[in-house]
Order: structure tokens, then sequence, then C-alpha cells
């Protein structure tokens, strides 16, 4: 399998082809089963093209299941999974806490100094999760690698909601900050990244800027093209992007 390259496939098709512990660690966040017509409502043309995002609970648990167990085999550290508690996802984190009992490490909270404003009698959410789980069996006491050096790592994170601005064309992109955060106390140099949401590209740019490598799929061809173009503008030296057995090339002046 190519590095540095997005595949715009399913992710179960992706990581089908990906051998146990083919990769070093994995950043992604998932759809939150929010509606495809809420998913952007500022530019309905790059909602999500092959994907309903408007599952019933128990499927979208099932779904998120699916790609989980895939991501624990394939991957040979670290998942990082964003995800918010919204009414289309809610329960998702006693879903995760009880059906990953035995592989959930840690779990960080995201906490937004700028969160979206809400009507008037309805909570404002002001965080988000994102869960680090291993393999059955790894060390859940200690990270086997870490950057951590001197510094003291907090379970909390006080950064804003992207809202789009250095996302283009994506309303709900995570800001490049949560890639960068995990990938450099988390991994080193040389290792290989995958995001199997790839969305905007946000992963891929990070990875790249610190000298990692990087894989993503993306199920939607407009956010492929989204990804791409964003990648390119954060001066990756070249991007290829597969699409089944075709892959256009884009080379970065």
């Amino acid at each position: 399998m190519e590095i540095n390259k997005i595949y715009n496939e399913n992710n179960l098709d992706t990581m089908s082809r990906m051998e146990d512990n083919f990769v070093d660690m994995i950043i992604t966040s998932p759809p939150y089963n929010i509606g495809n017509s809420r998913a952007n409502t500022n530019n309905p043309d790059l909602n999500y093209d092959t994907y309903s995002d408007d599952l019933e609970i128990e499927d979208y648990f099932n779904l998120t299941k699916s790609w989980i167990d895939e991501c624990l085999r394939v991957s040979k550290h670290y998942v990082f999974w964003n995800i918010g508690e919204y009414a289309g996802c809610k329960g998702i984190a006693g879903y995760i806490m009880r059906e990953y009992k035995d592989n959930l490490k840690d779990t960080f909270i995201w906490i937004k100094n700028n969160p979206n404003p809400t009507g008037r009698g309805v909570v404002c959410n002001g965080y988000e999760y994102i869960f680090c789980l291993v393999k059955d069996g790894a060390d859940r006491r200690k990270f086997d690698y870490n950057n951590f050096g001197d510094n003291m790592i907090k379970n909390y994170i006080i950064k804003p909601v992207n809202n789009g601005k250095d996302n283009s064309g994506h309303g709900y992109a995570f800001g490049e900050w949560m890639p960068k955060y995990f990938i450099n106390y988390f991994s080193k140099p040389g290792d290989l990244i995958y995001d199997c949401f790839m969305g905007s590209g946000t992963t891929a740019a990070a990875a790249h800027k610190l000298d990692r490598n990087w894989i993503g799929s993306e199920i939607s061809k407009k956010y492929v093209k989204i990804a791409e173009n964003n990648i390119t503008t954060r001066e990756l030296a070249a991007n290829t992007i597969a699409t089944g057995n075709i892959s256009c090339s884009s080379s970065v002046t």
C-alpha cells in the first residue's frame, strides 16, 4: 500500500488491505450522526455525497464498532478518536466505556473556549471527547512511547472551535492543533499516521509538518477534492489522490 495518499473509499476497504500493526498511530473524527441536511448549512453542496449521516442510534453504534475494531487491528500503538455528545450520537461515551473498557487507555476532554451558541432553553455544548484506545492486553497505565519530556500532560485541552475558518469547505473540521498535539506527543518522526475519516485533510497536513508519513480514507469525492486543495495550500511537496483503481496526481508549485 502506498503512503502519503488519500484513498477515496470506505475506510473498511482501506484497512482490509493493511496488515496487523501497519500504522503507528490513528487520529480521526467520524461523522457525528447529526443528519445530512445539517452537516453544512452554509454550503449544502458540501454535505456527504455517499453517506447518510442520520442513522438509527444502534446502527450508528454498530458502524462505530466495525471501524474501531479494524483501527485497533491495524494500529501499532494508539487510536485517538474525537467525538462529541450530540442528539444523533447521544450515549456514545457510555457505549465506548462499556464496549471497549479493556481498550480505553485515557479520555481527553477538549474544552471549547468559543462554543457555538444555541437557542434559548438549549444547553450549550462546550466540550468534546478525545478517546485514546489501545489493543487488548496493552499497558493502560503508561504510554509506551511519548515525547512528554518534563511536561505534565493534562487530560483536558482548552482550544477554540474551528468554525471552518482554517479548513475551507468543512464547517465542522477540527483545527490543526488537534492532530499536531497528539502526533507531537505520542509519535516520532518517520512514523505512519492514519486518519480513517480524512475529511478536509487536516491530519495529513499536520503529519507532514511534523515529519511523519500519513494515509487517509475519505468516502466523499467532494471532501477528497477539498482535502487535496487544503493539503496543497499547506505546502505538501506532492499529493496523490487514489480513487479506486484510478489515481489522480497533483503537484505543488
